[in-house]
């Protein structure tokens, strides 16, 4: 009985630390991504992106893979989350 309740206390502790991580990063990375409104606003003047050069490229696909962990991290919290209240403590 000790270890399901060991269990519940890592799942549930251990996804509600790695969704306090993936909000954390999510906001360093709005933070980055956008530093103004006007930057933010800008954005939209060239949705296409057909005006970058190679070094903007290499910087938006770098930002798209921290954008993909970030997504990661907060579905792993979730799902862990999830296990955790599921199981009986």
């Amino acid at each position: 009985m000790r270890s399901v309740a060991v269990l519940d206390d890592a799942f549930t502790y251990g996804g509600g630390f790695v969704a306090v991580i993936a909000l954390c990063a999510a906001v360093w990375l709005a933070l980055r991504l956008y530093p103004s409104f006007e930057a933010f606003v800008r954005g939209f003047d060239d949705e296409m992106h057909l005006s970058d050069t190679a070094e903007e490229r290499a910087w938006a696909a770098r930002r798209a893979r921290v954008v993909r962990v970030t997504l990661i991290l907060a579905l792993v919290g979730a799902v862990s989350l999830a296990i955790g209240y599921a199981i009986p403590g």
